[in-house]
């Protein structure tokens, strides 16, 4: 790892042209580790500007992103971005799950790739490939130290606490380690509120996200041996409760006693249906989510089934049986 960490770190000082990108449907810690490390080279003086899909940005709005930091406009960008630029791409285990354009993932320079899963498929020229970090931003973060000659400052400093939170379950999963521990400690030494960022991402909900919750809890089931969970989202639902909003609700499945895995279908389209995967102890999800195109860690992973809501339901929990 400190191979690549070296590397990068001399490419950041010598290039000055930069896009940065997370996965689709991007997550805390994407969105959090896209934000500082774009701040971060525009610190150092250099032309960079995240890309993000504007629907993921809605709950991370106390990081203040301000427009000039990011594209929210696929035809804006394509019109803006100087061609010989560098994709740095973040928390993406493919080539696919990037969220650009294909035309602008190939129009880059080349690639680097940072991220943390298990089944990263190494697709960049430097591929900085941990998946002992709990997140991508505990990366970020060792990148931040080395380039920044002061310390960390806020609007660096909130989006990494963002990201490690968000993607320790606010330091309640199984990947909260000690060096985790030493990282947040820093951050809040510089100032950082860990209290408020808790409370944005855990702690605040629409009235409209509870209303769904409600229907969505409505649907929830158990197998025989009490050890699978699942509920799911249907477009009728997020059409009755006015909101797509759907972060966390697979956890309400995971964390019924004696549940090891948890699964949230979503019904994105007619016979396109998002699976969201979870488990407490042994069970590892993203060898199921593997058995439908799909992958992420060992506790939390993802899938994309194409087929009708009841029939993605069925083919998903009997795999799942096999691993409990």
């Amino acid at each position: 790892m400190q191979k690549e960490i070296k590397q990068i770190i001399e490419i950041l000082n010598k290039e000055d042209n930069f896009l940065i990108a997370g996965h689709v449907g991007a997550d805390g810690d994407c969105i959090g580790s896209v934000t500082a490390l774009t701040r971060l080279l525009r610190k150092k003086n250099k032309s960079a500007r995240a890309y993000f899909n504007r629907d993921t940005l809605a709950p991370f709005s106390f990081l203040d992103l301000e427009s000039e930091e990011y594209y929210d406009d696929f035809e804006q960008l394509k019109k803006e971005i100087d061609s010989n630029y560098i994709l740095i791409a973040l928390d993406s285990g493919n080539l696919e799950r990037v969220d650009l354009a294909e035309e602008i993932i190939d129009s880059a320079k080349y690639i680097i790739n940072i991220d943390h899963h298990q089944d990263n498929s190494h697709f960049a020229k430097i591929n900085l490939v941990d998946s002992t970090k709990a997140a991508v931003g505990e990366m970020i973060y060792a990148i931040v130290k080395e380039l920044l000659e002061e310390d960390i400052p806020l609007e660096i400093g909130t989006p990494l606490a963002t990201a490690i939170i968000t993607d320790t379950g606010a330091l309640r999963y199984e990947n909260t380690s000690a060096d985790v521990l030493r990282v947040l400690a820093d951050l809040v030494e510089s100032g950082v509120d860990i209290y408020r960022i808790n409370k944005e991402i855990f702690g605040t909900v629409s009235y409209k996200a509870i209303v769904l919750r409600g229907l969505v809890l409505s649907t929830l089931k158990l197998s025989e041996d009490g050890k699978i969970a699942w509920l799911y989202v249907s477009r009728d639902m997020m059409h009755e409760a006015g909101t797509d909003y759907t972060e966390g609700l697979v956890n309400q499945a995971r964390d019924i006693e004696d549940v090891e895995i948890g699964i949230l279908f979503t019904e994105e389209e007619k016979e396109k249906i998002k699976v969201s995967l979870r488990s407490n102890f042994y069970a590892k999800v993203n060898e199921i989510a593997s058995q439908f195109n799909g992958g992420g860690h060992p506790r939390a992973a993802g899938a994309t089934v194409e087929k009708d809501l009841e029939t993605a339901i069925k083919e998903v929990v009997e795999v799942a049986k096999k691993h409990v």
